[in-house]
């Protein structure tokens, strides 16, 4: 991993992660529109690019997480803040501003995509569940109340 050591190196860190959350937001709506228009066949290939972004996202994170704490800011919002505060300098803090909306913009679709995909399960077992009684099979319930053949 890249270690951070100039402030130079950690604006330009900020500028590759807020790119890489736009990289990974335009992702998560293509797999919303995949999820949403069935088509499946694609959501193999989606999961391996977020995988992919995830860890550099992960890595380019700490990469911050190590800068901020070698000059002894808190490793939260408020220690960026204030690292950004000391820098006078409004076109690094609109990155920043950026990037956090991003993320929280990844946020809301990837926690819609996953009850596009729960609703999804629950209608293919549902379905399952009738075609198997159809077929006479018989059922026994779980302490959830979920069906078991």
């Amino acid at each position: 991993m890249f270690v951070i050591k100039t402030a130079e190196e950690f604006v330009a860190a900020i500028n590759t992660e807020r790119n890489t959350v736009q990289v990974f937001v335009k992702l998560l709506e293509k797999e919303e529109d995949a999820l949403i228009h069935g088509r499946i066949d694609e959501l193999d290939k989606l999961a391996s690019d977020k995988v992919r972004l995830a860890e550099k996202l992960e890595c380019l994170v700490k990469q911050r997480i190590q800068y901020l704490s070698f000059l002894g800011f808190s490793l939260d919002k408020a220690g960026m803040q204030l690292w950004l505060s000391r820098q006078a300098d409004d076109e690094l803090q609109t990155i920043w501003d950026e990037l956090v909306q991003l993320a929280s913009v990844a946020q809301q679709i990837n926690q819609t995509n996953g009850k596009i995909i729960s609703a999804q399960l629950q209608h293919s077992q549902r379905t399952y569940m009738a075609l198997q009684g159809a077929a006479g099979n018989i059922y026994l319930y779980g302490p959830k109340g979920q069906a078991f053949i």
